[in-house]
């Protein structure tokens, strides 16, 4: 049985998910061997601070932004499910931070598969989401999806 995850605690979880992307984005620029992967992974870096600081705000600011009573039923299974995947992600996150990567496709390859994993749990967080609060998530998914087309296009280009 899955466990059943608050639109609270999948803030909570969002929060955390962009710290360890920030810090991910940071170490690869660190390592990184070629100029134009380290702006694209600094930029990313700059971008999980500040989807860090928006969901931070909305877990502050829950009764702004969270609709509380609603059905319980599939959707928030699906949520459930997303958020064990996106907890288990957070895990392979610190180990790569700790143990690196083998080359660049591999990282680039990780980056594609966290922000899918992002836009899928983003996604399923706008029902729990205050109709008029919900151009905020909004515009991080966009950005989800950009960084997701950023880094298949620098694959492309490294292969």
């Amino acid at each position: 049985m899955l466990q059943q995850y608050s639109p609270g605690e999948i803030l909570k979880i969002a929060v955390e998910v962009e710290k360890n992307g920030k810090d991910l984005y940071e170490a690869l620029a660190s390592e990184s061997q070629d100029e134009k992967t380290e702006q694209l992974w600094s930029y990313l870096k700059e971008q999980e601070e500040i989807h860090r600081e928006l969901f931070q705000k909305m877990l502050d600011n829950q009764k702004d932004y969270l609709i509380f009573e609603f059905s319980p039923g599939e959707h928030q299974a699906y949520l459930g499910a997303i958020a064990s995947e996106y907890i288990f992600t957070q895990g392979l996150i610190k180990k790569f931070i700790s143990q690196r990567f083998e080359n660049s496709n591999q990282a680039i390859d990780f980056g594609i598969s966290v922000e899918k994993i992002s836009i899928l749990t983003y996604t399923a967080l706008r029902e729990y989401i205050k109709k008029d609060k919900l151009a905020v998530l909004d515009k991080i998914i966009k950005e989800e999806e950009k960084h997701l087309v950023q880094l298949k296009n620098l694959k492309h280009i490294l292969t």
